[in-house]
């Protein structure tokens, strides 16, 4: 019975008349351009997200110990040793202190963080040490390109770094100055730090900001970055409640819900093409059982069940709707294709990290658009086949 009800539905889906030719052909590329529509976006917010990780982890440490305590001179050496008999997790960790100051050059003054460090070793400035171009000199400083390029500084000009907290003095308080070299720049992909970070070696960067008291953190890279969950949960209790620790996924959380919502509230407007491609198939359907009427009348007289007249017209909508959701899927892979190695959509490389946006698009998209279409296509054949079943068998016979 159900391979003659699998027959007698593709024969009827394949049999046209008049005006069910064009409604079969608009409902077939509404159901092919809606799949590769929605298919299509959502590959386009997977592909900017992961390239973002990418790019991200890549530009900033996997956790950040920030320091809370009161005892650094005891507490930090004792955290620094832990993070040092966890090489087997670790690629690299850093210490530094950040000092809140001001950079001038000429007329032009803009606040700044002072990380500083010690310049004496390369591998002591962990995240920093391979985002720098120019020379690492204790006695220079190294300025975020970004920031450099609005101070119109090129290395070996000349910069002022202020302390905001000064010395006292006949005419009050004045802030501490120091001139200093500029030895490199600072290349961290990120905007923020490009713009707004200045790199000291420690020694003089205490001198100056002598009564300036600093923010102290560890920064850390993990030789698996996703994994920085896991092991934020196993360093708590090591360190104590004396850091704060932060991970990658934390600092950017609002960045992703944001986007994983965009995606989401898209998802759901695209589905409308789905919903309208739906109703062609509601109008196909109904022109396809009034044609049949007098097949579906015979069905009947000869005992055949109602559950037979519903499952012809069912699966005459869910071969079309599958159909369009095939070609639909393979017009999507190849425009992926093209989008991908001819590199359409461009962004702007300073804001986003990268230069263009690949389409990503996954098998959980593909499976959710295939869930969507098949609940569609069903809901679309229910009112047809209803009113097939509820038509008088002896009216359709007499008036045959």
């Amino acid at each position: 019975m159900r391979f003659r009800v699998l027959k007698i539905a593709i024969r009827y889906l394949l049999s046209f008349k008049g005006s069910t030719l064009i409604i079969s052909f608009i409902s077939f590329f509404g159901i092919v351009i809606s799949t590769a529509g929605i298919l299509l976006t959502n590959g386009v917010f997977e592909g900017f997200q992961d390239n973002l990780r990418i790019k991200l982890l890549g530009a900033m440490p996997n956790l950040i110990l920030t320091y809370v305590g009161d005892n650094p001179k005891s507490d930090i050496p004792k955290v620094l040793g832990i993070l040092g008999n966890k090489k087997k997790d670790i690629k690299m960790f850093s210490y530094f202190k950040i000092y809140h100051g001001a950079i001038q050059r000429g007329s032009y003054i803009s606040a700044v963080n002072v990380d500083a460090m010690d310049f004496s070793k390369k591998q002591n400035m962990g995240f920093f040490a391979n985002k720098i171009k120019g020379s690492i000199n204790k006695n220079g400083v190294i300025v975020g390109k970004d920031l450099a390029s609005m101070l119109g500084a090129s290395i070996g000009d000349y910069v002022s770094i202020i302390s905001p907290v000064g010395v006292q003095t006949p005419f009050g308080y004045m802030p501490k100055v120091q001139n200093l070299p500029v030895v490199g720049t600072l290349h961290s992909g990120i905007f923020d730090i490009d713009y707004s970070t200045v790199l000291m070696d420690n020694q003089t960067a205490s001198k100056l900001f002598v009564n300036n008291p600093p923010t102290r953190v560890i920064d850390i890279n993990l030789k698996d970055p996703f994994d920085a969950p896991s092991f934020a949960k196993i360093l708590k209790p090591l360190v104590g409640e004396k850091f704060i620790i932060t991970t990658w996924i934390d600092m950017n959380k609002p960045l992703f819900e944001a986007l994983q919502t965009e995606e989401r509230g898209i998802f759901f407007v695209l589905t409308l093409m789905i919903v309208v491609a739906s109703f062609n198939i509601t109008s196909l359907l109904f022109i396809k059982v009034k044609e049949k009427l007098r097949d579906i009348a015979i069905f009947r007289v000869y005992g055949e069940p109602k559950s037979f007249i519903i499952a012809i017209i069912l699966i005459q909508g869910f071969f079309l709707s599958f159909i369009g959701f095939l070609v639909g899927v393979m017009l999507s892979f190849v425009l992926e294709f093209f989008v991908n190695k001819f590199k359409l959509i461009h962004v702007q490389k300073s804001i986003y990290l990268m230069s263009y946006v690949p389409v990503s698009i996954s098998f959980k998209d593909i499976l959710e658009v295939f869930l969507l279409v098949v609940f569609l296509s069903t809901l679309a054949g229910l009112i047809p086949s209803f009113y097939a079943i509820k038509e008088n068998i002896v009216r359709i016979l007499r008036n045959d």
